[in-house]
C-alpha cells in the first residue's frame, strides 16, 4: 500500500473560542484534483454518518441524533448550540466531519464513549461568512449569570403580575454585552425579539427550546446591535445591547491560555500562581473528578465570572520546604485572600501589598478552606529566604508578570 505524502499545512486564521481555523498548504497543485464539501441548509436531518481515518483506512461510522442543547465552548464565553449524537466511532472527538447524505451538518468537538458532541453546519457557514467581512469581528457573548423566575413570590416583589417569566439578571461582567446596561434584580423578559421563559429558555426556529445565551452568538456578530424588554423597578422598558467580542482573557478561571503564559511570583518559597484550567490538568485527563473539593467547586461555581474587583484568582500551587516556612509545607492548593490587609487578584498586588509588611510581619490570608486560613512569615528575613530558597531549588526567574 502507498502511503500518502504529508504536506505541512500553514494556518491562515484561527478562532480559539469556537474551535475553528482555515489552513492551506504552499505546494502547487495541492488542491487541483480535490473538490470542497457541500454544506448542509442546517444540522437536521437522518441518516447521518461520520468519517474518520484510522490506520491507512476510511472509516465510515453511523451516527444518531439525540439532542440540540447550548454549550460553552472550550474558551469562554462563546455559546453554541451543539448537536448530541450517538456514535459507533469508538475514541472520536477530534474533528471528524459527519454528513447527512454527501452533505456536511458538522464536526464532531467532543466525545465521551459513544456520545458525542457536534459544532452545527451553521456555525460553520457563520464562521465562513464572517472571514468574508472586510475585518473579522468575533462572535459575541452577553456576560451576565441569571437566576430562574420560578417562585411567585420573588416574580410579584419585583413588580412582575401574572404568572412568572422571563429570568432575574443576577451579575454583569465587567466589560461584557450588557455591562452598565442591565442591572442586577432586572427581570429579562424578551431578548432579540425573543420572549424568555422563567427557566432561562426561548424557542430556537429549529432545535425547539434552548438556553437564552445562545441569542448572543446566533445569527450574530460582535458589533451588532440588538434589542431587550426587562422589568425594572416594577416598570418595562426596552434597551438596546451594543454585542461584544469578550476574549478569553476576560474570564476569571482562564479555560486556555493561547496568548500568554500564567504569572506567578515565588516569595519565601511559596509559589503563587494564576488560577486556570492549564493549572487544574496537573490531575490528569480526569481532572475534574480528581482535583480537590474545594476547588472544584470554585471552578465550576465562578470559572466565567469576574468582577471589577475580582478579575483573577491567585492560587498557592506549592511551598518548597524551607526552615524558614516550616508548618506551611502542606498547604498547597489555597486561594489567597489578601496579604498583609490588601485584597489580591493579581500578581501585580501580591507584589506590591508584600512592600507593606504589618508589624514586621507578612500576613497571607486565604479563602475559607478545611486547610490553615492564614500565613505568618516573619518580613526581616523575607527576601533573603526567597533568594536561598530559589537558589536551592533552582528556580530562574522570582516574577513572572505582563504589568508594568
Amino acid at each position: 500500500m502507498t502511503v500518502p505524502p504529508r504536506v505541512p499545512g500553514r494556518i491562515i486564521h484561527c478562532d480559539y473560542q469556537i474551535g475553528f481555523a482555515v489552513i492551506t498548504v504552499d505546494a502547487p497543485g495541492f488542491f487541483d484534483d480535490l473538490q470542497p464539501v457541500q454544506l448542509a441548509e442546517s444540522a437536521m436531518g437522518e441518516n447521518y454518518y461520520s468519517a474518520s481515518w484510522k490506520s491507512g483506512q476510511l472509516i465510515l461510522s453511523s451516527v444518531r441524533w439525540s439532542q440540540a442543547k447550548v454549550y460553552s465552548s472550550s474558551v469562554p464565553y462563546v455559546r453554541f448550540a451543539g448537536i448530541s449524537v450517538i456514535t459507533d466511532l469508538s475514541g472520536g472527538g477530534w474533528g471528524e466531519p459527519v454528513f447527512c447524505g454527501d452533505k456536511l451538518i458538522g464536526i464532531a468537538y467532543s466525545q465521551t464513549k459513544n456520545r458525542a458532541v457536534l459544532q452545527p453546519v451553521e456555525l460553520i457557514r457563520a464562521y465562513l461568512h464572517a472571514l468574508e467581512m472586510p475585518e473579522y469581528p468575533g462572535f459575541a457573548a452577553l456576560g451576565f449569570s441569571y437566576q430562574y423566575n420560578k417562585g411567585p413570590a420573588m416574580s410579584a416583589y419585583l413588580g412582575q403580575k401574572g404568572n412568572p417569566t422571563g429570568v432575574r439578571i443576577c451579575t454583569c461582567f465587567p466589560g461584557g454585552s450588557v455591562d452598565g446596561i442591565f442591572q442586577s434584580g432586572d427581570i429579562l423578559l424578551e431578548l432579540d425579539g425573543h420572549k424568555i421563559d422563567a427557566l432561562g429558555d426561548y424557542v430556537h426556529p429549529q432545535y425547539g427550546p434552548l438556553d437564552l445565551k445562545l441569542i448572543g452568538s446566533d445569527g450574530h456578530y460582535a458589533g451588532d446591535i440588538i434589542s431587550a424588554r426587562i422589568l425594572r423597578d416594577k416598570r418595562e422598558m426596552t434597551v438596546d445591547i451594543p454585542l461584544k467580542h469578550m476574549p478569553s482573557s476576560m474570564a476569571l478561571i482562564p479555560q486556555v491560555r493561547p496568548e500568554e503564559p500564567p504569572e506567578y511570583l515565588v516569595a519565601g518559597g511559596f509559589i503563587f500562581r494564576e488560577f486556570d484550567e492549564p493549572y487544574l490538568q496537573a490531575w490528569g485527563s480526569n481532572w475534574e473528578k480528581n482535583i480537590p473539593f474545594y476547588l472544584r467547586c470554585i471552578y465550576k461555581l465562578r470559572k466565567e465570572s469576574p468582577t471589577l474587583e475580582q478579575r483573577r484568582l491567585i492560587v498557592l500551587a506549592d511551598v518548597f520546604p524551607d526552615e524558614y516556612n516550616l508548618g506551611y509545607h502542606n498547604m498547597a492548593q489555597n486561594i489567597v485572600r489578601s496579604v498583609n490587609g490588601y485584597p489580591i487578584a493579581s500578581i501585580q498586588e501580591m507584589e506590591e501589598a508584600f512592600q507593606h509588611p504589618q508589624n514586621g510581619f507578612h500576613i497571607i490570608e486565604f479563602l475559607p478552606s478545611l486547610s490553615i486560613s492564614k500565613v505568618i512569615l516573619d518580613a526581616e528575613n523575607f527576601e533573603s529566604a526567597t533568594a536561598e530558597i530559589m537558589k536551592k531549588y533552582e528556580i530562574p526567574e522570582r516574577i513572572r508578570c505582563s504589568q508594568p
